[in-house]
């Protein structure tokens, strides 16, 4: 294939690109690098430093394109707290402007990074694709309403699309500017000091995904030959208490390590785990790294990364 990666340098982004690029096929990178931590992407893919707010770029860069896999995005809740319109142009405005660009080109596929935040508080867990989205910040409206655009695209325009609702990916290589996320924020926290800050009291509920199973869904979602617009979640199936997590944690670590408690968070809901039997009958995928291989793998990037 011959790949269009938005974001393809951010955390699950270099990832995807690792394992196409592994694959034998042919990518091309745009980001901006505004959050990604990083400045590079695999050696083996063509990097192009730009903006999805520049249409005629986007359309240079899709000539002879197979596919688009569409992972940029501004992806931090708080920041979609302080600054919605941001999100809503970053997530909506700009994603249209790519589908856009791909009408005009011919390219009639698009993999998109949603994202579980889509169900805010889910009446029951696991949460099945079908149930009802109803956001609780603007991040996850955003990721929704592009969802719809989706599916407008494809009855109108013919350009097929599956939305992979990403549950909390996890794994190396996450360099994300600022850390907002808790397992790299833990464990950098873990390997540096000797405490752990949660939130809620480490009660929260979530569904932990290992990012080279999340990169395998896209690969997975782009090979498919059926029509349409999907939807489909990306997780374990299996809730963790976010405090066993940093239990755990600190357990591979071995260190004395304190867990405070930093109160309530506000955006985040309290249980959200994935039913994931759909992308497991229509695609064949499941996950096949558990949380504790897959934290020993990432304590052992960190603990790498802070030598250098």
């Amino acid at each position: 294939m011959k790949v269009l990666i938005t974001g393809g340098a951010g955390f699950i982004g270099a990832t995807l690109v690792r394992h196409l690029c592994d694959g034998g096929h042919e990518v091309t990178v745009i980001d901006d690098l505004s959050s990604s931590g990083r400045s590079t992407t695999d050696s083996r893919a063509k990097l192009v430093v730009g903006s999805l707010s520049d249409s005629k770029l986007l359309e240079k860069l899709l000539n002879k394109k197979d596919v688009v896999f569409h992972l940029a995005a501004l992806g931090i809740i708080k920041i979609s707290l302080e600054k919605p319109e941001a999100a809503f142009e970053n997530n909506l405005t700009y994603g249209v402007r790519l589908l856009e660009a791909m009408r005009k080109k011919g390219v009639k596929k698009i993999i998109y990074s949603s994202s579980s935040s889509v169900y805010g508080e889910p009446k029951r867990n696991p949460v099945q694709e079908e149930d009802q989205k109803e956001p609780i910040n603007p991040y996850g409206a955003s990721k929704y309403t592009f969802e719809s655009a989706l599916s407008a695209y494809y009855h109108s325009f013919g350009i097929n699309s599956a939305a992979l609702r990403y549950f909390n990916v996890y794994g190396p290589g996450d360099e994300q500017k600022p850390v907002t996320r808790a397992v790299p924020s833990w464990i950098q926290w873990a390997l540096t000091g000797n405490t752990i800050w949660v939130y809620w009291g480490g009660k929260q509920i979530k569904d932990y995904i290992y990012v080279d199973d999340v990169a395998r869904a896209n690969i997975l979602a782009a090979m498919d030959k059926k029509n349409g617009f999907r939807t489909y979640n990306v997780g374990s199936g299996d809730g963790r208490k976010m405090l066993d997590i940093a239990l755990t944690i600190k357990k591979i670590i071995g260190k004395d390590l304190k867990i405070v408690d930093q109160g309530e968070r506000p955006g985040d809901p309290n249980v959200l785990v994935a039913d994931i039997s759909k992308i497991k009958k229509e695609l064949g995928w499941k996950p096949i790294v558990d949380l504790e291989t897959g934290l020993k793998h990432t304590i052992e990037y960190y603990t790498e990364r802070l030598k250098k």
